[in-house]
């Protein structure tokens, strides 16, 4: 956005509006109260009946005029707080461009070493394997990047085709984990369950839900140890997904606001600002719910998610 001098900055304008319209207001009634006065005074001395200047009316139309400049004030004040939420929200979407950006450049500042590397050397099978191997994370990254804004633009528009199936969160999970090998590159993720953990849900969309959750509590995470736990718990109504991370945690004032498209904690550019926006909007599509609580000991982060397991309380689209 472009800088703007003081005096056309519209909080200075605002400033000014106010100012004007109160010193305007201020004068005109200053100047009734003067010029009644001195009818009165006129009055009195030519001995004349008061009620033929309308005195009633003129304070009517005082009144109505109050009531105008009131109404003015309200709605400039509407018109301030209005700018500032554009203002607010074109931040975290400039955040949100260099947050991704930066997603994107990553992997493919990557992969482009990784091609310049096998253009000017040959290299033996098992470090072409090896090379291969990192190409492929690289590009399974930047698909999951893409992926995600495709389809949170598809679930905000109720244009996704759902396909929701009867399926084993635990082993869903667990082979989730392993065709995402950069996860346990950054730090170490353990699932935890107690025998089957079924429950009616969209396996893509739970994937990108664990892969949001769990690359987030990895990415903030500045623990040399970095680790985090997926608890997955079944009882007769509702599967409970627990994910624990070891890092710093979220401060309390900053909870309710996670879920909020866009929104960062702090001023770093570090991600999108999108990912536990879309875990909200999955979570909301199966019908279930998503809280922020301190991990244990009041240590770390734990997202609660608590999804039906019940075919009938979900809705298909």
């Amino acid at each position: 956005m472009l800088r703007t001098k003081w005096f056309t900055n519209p909080v200075t304008v605002f400033i000014f509006s106010l100012v004007a319209l109160g010193t305007s207001l201020y004068l005109y009634i200053q100047s009734y109260l003067e010029v009644n006065n001195m009818l009165s005074d006129f009055v009195r001395k030519k001995n004349l009946d008061s009620s033929q200047f309308l005195e009633p009316q003129t304070w009517i139309m005082i009144l109505v005029l109050s009531i105008l400049v009131t109404v003015i004030l309200i709605c400039l004040v509407i018109i301030f707080v209005y700018y500032q939420k554009v203002i607010q929200l074109y931040r975290m979407q400039q955040n949100f461009i260099n947050g991704f950006t930066h997603e994107l450049k990553t992997p493919l500042a990557s992969l482009r070493l990784f091609l310049d590397t096998f253009l000017k050397h040959e290299l033996p099978r098992d470090e072409q394997m090896k090379y291969l191997t990192f190409m492929k994370r690289d590009t399974d990254r930047l698909v999951d990047n893409v992926n995600l804004i495709l389809n949170l633009a598809k679930i905000e528009e109720k244009k996704y085709q759902t396909n929701f199936k009867q399926v084993d969160l635990a082993i869903l999970s667990r082979q989730w984990l392993q065709k995402v090998s950069f996860v346990n590159e950054e730090g170490k993720v353990n699932i935890h369950s107690d025998g089957i953990v079924e429950a009616v849900v969209d396996p893509d969309l739970f994937e990108m839900v664990l892969m949001n959750l769990v690359g987030n509590a990895l990415h903030h995470n500045h623990e040399v140890d970095k680790k985090v736990d997926i608890h997955l718990i079944s009882d007769k109504e509702w599967i409970a997904l627990d994910v624990i991370d070891n890092g710093p945690g979220i401060p309390a004032k900053e909870k309710n606001k996670v879920f909020k498209k866009f929104y960062q904690i702090g001023k770093s550019s570090k991600g999108s600002g999108i990912g536990l926006y879309t875990v909200f909007q999955i979570i909301k599509l199966h019908k279930g719910k998503i809280t922020v609580e301190d991990g244990p000991n009041h240590r770390g982060t734990k997202m609660a998610v608590l999804i039906p397991k019940n075919l009938k309380e979900i809705k298909k689209k």
